[in-house]
């Protein structure tokens, strides 16, 4: 039996995992010496590379991971660039230290040509990094990150059912094959239902997305899709009566006080995103699409509430979720937090609207108590969509908390088009002309959404933070998602 490769998803900064090309060769590229006091078992070299962990070869970080002994010393092979090999023993537990002397994990890129990808509907003139699509099964697991499992090929599988990777994140769209060929633009037929049973039999946790695009895979095609992949779903649980909290921005989940290695993965494809599809002013030459409407959202909501009716009694929970956009667009009232089972695909905006409305009511109900309620005023610049749900669902939370008064600002997005609302899409063109149309007087402490930037603190069109507050008299600060309420607090 196989045992699980347990990498905490969230602590990877120390496998100095990037993005860049397709990953070459079965080795990993020291780009720096082992830290003090390692450097002693190894005189770096530029070009040297670790090949083999105790005779087994090495293709990137996490085979390093798999197979590392848990008790007794191993050996490092590694290459210089004239080809000679050099070993050294290591105790397992600094295997975290070297790490940091690796070569980022670069991705497999992504062979699919979809309708409806975000990647094709970006304007010219943008950072490279921005045009890369990614579709590698690792970083699906590290990270989140959706793959359709098109480019999988048997190696890859075999290897995430030998090494238990898991959970994964597959983008499905549609399990009707000729239309989920049509949508992602590729000429091969893969029966992506087919894939997702052998991960299923194989122990290996799916969450699935489904891209809504009216005329393609919407109405009688999204109900194939429910139908089919529910049958997949595990069974619910009866020990996950609890409150299922995220613990990053990609919606993985853990019971509070329970370590995320310890939650045992349970085989089958657990929950199903749907989200409508997000369309640019930069299709030029790409296939027609229709957004999603006012009905049409309606539509799929109601859709969803049946099937969700139909899971609950099939497997003890709702497995299909709409995003926020749904309800926003419509005015339909948010569906009960609890209703959102384990949040599982948070970042996807499932649920985040009203899971943030109820834990920042519960976090102010707490400050209240200790007297510590905020008390400094604020102006939050936000998208479009984000200002509909500041003022529907955050703001009556913050008058009845009776905290300082927030002035809510919704701007408009002209980088990518008006019918892109979503604050993790603004950028700075469009920020930088909203700060400076403030009234100097009085000055502001300005918040700006944590989706704005990129872990390298920069906009998608390339501006840090200070570029955007440059030369205005307002405080203009990042805020937090979760923590909002104390970071609020803290701010005196």
């Amino acid at each position: 039996m196989a045992r699980k490769l347990i990498c905490n998803p969230f602590s990877v900064n120390r496998l100095a995992i990037l993005t860049s090309r397709w990953f070459l060769g079965r080795m990993i590229r020291l780009i720096q010496p082992f830290p003090a006091p390692l450097d002693r078992l190894h005189q770096w070299q530029p070009g040297d590379c670790l090949t083999h962990l105790d005779g087994q070869p090495l293709d990137d970080v996490l085979d390093l991971y798999y197979y590392t002994p848990e008790s007794r010393h191993t050996r490092l092979r590694l290459q210089r660039s004239s080809g000679e090999e050099v070993e050294v023993a290591i105790d397992p537990a600094d295997i975290a230290a070297v790490t940091e002397s690796f070569a980022p994990l670069e991705f497999k890129t992504c062979a699919c040509d979809c309708v409806f990808c975000f990647i094709d509907q970006n304007p010219k003139g943008m950072r490279d990094q921005i045009y890369v699509k990614d579709e590698d099964y690792r970083f699906s697991f590290l990270y989140g990150n959706y793959i359709t499992l098109t480019s999988l090929g048997r190696k890859g599988l075999q290897r995430i059912i030998d090494q238990g990777m898991s959970p994964l994140y597959v983008s499905v769209h549609s399990t009707d094959i000729e239309v989920r060929t049509r949508m992602l633009g590729i000429k091969r037929r893969i029966d992506v239902l087919d894939i997702l049973r052998r991960l299923m039999e194989a122990g290996i946790e799916i969450h699935a997305q489904v891209v809504l695009c009216p005329g393609w895979n919407d109405g009688p095609a999204l109900d194939q899709t429910i139908g089919d992949l529910l049958e997949m779903a595990p069974l619910a649980d009866p020990q996950e009566d609890e409150v299922f909290q995220p613990v990053c921005d990609r919606g993985h989940g853990y019971r509070e006080g329970e370590e995320q290695a310890e939650r045992p993965s349970r085989g089958g494809v657990r929950s199903l995103a749907v989200v409508p599809v997000g369309l640019s002013a930069h299709r030029v030459g790409l296939t027609q699409l229709d957004p999603v409407t006012h009905d049409i959202a309606a539509a799929a909501i109601e859709q969803g509430r049946l099937w969700q009716a139909t899971a609950h009694q099939k497997v003890g929970y709702n497995f299909v979720y709409l995003s926020d956009e749904f309800y926003l667009m419509t005015g339909t009232p948010f569906p009960p937090t609890n209703e959102y089972d384990g949040f599982w695909q948070v970042d996807s905006a499932i649920g985040l609207t009203c899971r943030l409305r109820d834990l920042w009511d519960e976090e102010l109900e707490w400050a209240a108590e200790d007297g510590e309620l905020p008390t400094r005023p604020l102006t939050v610049l936000t998208g479009e969509l984000a200002a509909q749900a500041w003022r529907r669902e955050f703001l009556p939370v913050l008058l009845r908390r009776h905290c300082p008064e927030v002035e809510v600002i919704g701007v408009p997005n002209t980088f990518y088009g008006h019918t892109v609302t979503v604050a993790g899409l603004m950028s700075g063109a469009d920020l930088r002309p909203a700060l400076l149309a403030l009234p100097a007087h009085p000055a502001r402490t300005v918040v700006l959404s944590p989706r704005v930037f990129n872990s390298d603190g920069r906009t998608l069109d390339d501006m840090t933070l200070e570029d955007l507050a440059a030369d205005q008299p307002h405080s203009v600060l990042v805020g937090e998602e979760d923590g909002f309420i104390a970071f609020w607090r803290e701010l005196g």
